[in-house]
């Protein structure tokens, strides 16, 4: 199940206002998770940010490594504080052993256990996994990488996700809004793309179930992009003029959705009284609709060059700045089609 978080930062003394505001906006959104850095002396705004997650029953979730752990007064096998700070889940960021990994897994207060997918051994996974009583007490999520050409590939962090996904253990990525180049990307290739866009990328690679918003002051479009991710990954359509109302149907959000070799294929069940218009060769990026089909609206996006085919309407292009999307988009996810209407002089 795809879930969506934000970053709070609950040691921020003179911003926890302002972060419990944002927390009550994502809850209020449908946001899933917060997960946020944290400071032992400042007990007080952990408790503030964990009670808007309580609130709007979001899984919160703290960054710890030993030092931090010593602060709370908290060991391996006494995790006590953190559920009475009502704390969901810790993420191991460095410096533990495999076996406390595994006496911290094995609580029995309810925390859940990220383990670090980044850094992770994975030659040590099946050990831990079979240590564990319940699987459902580890997640994992990838580290953050503000500085620019430090960040993890797309292939590394899939491949790396896979192996935790394929155990049952979901995983999390970061990604930072383009404004904040310098930001908390887990992916170098993802840094400078929107919100949007970078999650539904890793949203369809169906190893990566989480997303954070790695920025701890996004703005409202920025919240809502990755809401919006998490339900379908949006391709705007470039329109030509004569678009037809029966074609105007295709701007919908498809569930069914194939991936082939030359094309990627929406369908949807409804009425198609779609007459042959504009045969032309279709291309990388060329939006198609079939006009030979009754009881069903059936959208071609092609990724390599054809001839024409009386067959299928050319309606349209994908828009410039989503064409990378071509190269990412799963089998069955959903798909929503958004038009750009080209002005006629």
């Amino acid at each position: 199940m795809k879930s969506v978080g934000i970053l709070s930062q609950a040691w921020r003394r003179e911003k926890i206002n302002e972060l419990k505001e944002i927390a009550e906006k994502a809850g209020k959104m449908g946001y899933n998770e917060i997960w946020s850095g944290v400071d032992p002396n400042y007990i007080e705004g952990i408790k503030e940010i964990s009670a808007v997650a309580e609130k709007y029953n979001m899984y919160f979730f703290i960054d710890i490594n030993p030092d931090i752990m010593r602060g709370f007064g908290a060991s391996p096998t006494n995790l006590k504080v953190f559920k009475d700070l009502k704390i969901g889940g810790i993420r191991l960021d460095y410096g533990f052993s495999i076996e406390d990994t595994i006496k911290m897994a094995n609580n029995d207060l309810g925390l859940k256990i990220e383990l670090n997918a980044s850094i992770f051994p994975l030659d040590k996974l099946d050990y831990v996994v079979k240590n564990v009583k319940d699987i459902e007490n580890l997640k994992a999520s990838h580290d953050f990488y503000p500085i620019k050409y430090t960040g993890l590939s797309l292939e590394s962090a899939i491949a790396k996700s896979k192996e935790f996904k394929e155990r049952g253990i979901p995983v999390a990525v970061f990604v930072a809004p383009p404004r904040e180049i310098e930001g908390r990307n887990t992916i170098e290739t993802l840094r400078g793309k929107s919100v949007g866009k970078a999650a539904s990328i890793l949203f369809n690679s169906r190893y990566i179930d989480r997303v954070i918003l790695g920025h701890p002051f996004p703005t409202d479009e920025e919240l809502k992009e990755l809401i919006e991710a998490k339900e379908y990954t949006t391709i705007r359509v470039l329109v030509y003029p004569g678009l037809t109302e029966e074609e105007k149907k295709v701007f919908t959000v498809f569930s069914d959705v194939r991936v082939k070799e030359y094309t990627i294929g929406l369908s949807k069940m409804m009425e198609n009284n779609i007459k042959p218009r504009n045969i032309v060769r279709r291309f990388r990026g060329a939006v198609t609709v079939m006009n030979c089909r009754k009881n069903v609206v059936e959208v071609w996006i092609f990724k390599k060059e054809v001839e024409a085919d009386s067959r299928f309407n050319v309606i349209g292009e994908v828009y410039y700045d989503d064409m990378d999307l071509l190269d990412y988009i799963g089998e069955n996810m959903n798909v929503k089609l958004v038009p750009i209407y080209i002005k006629e002089s």
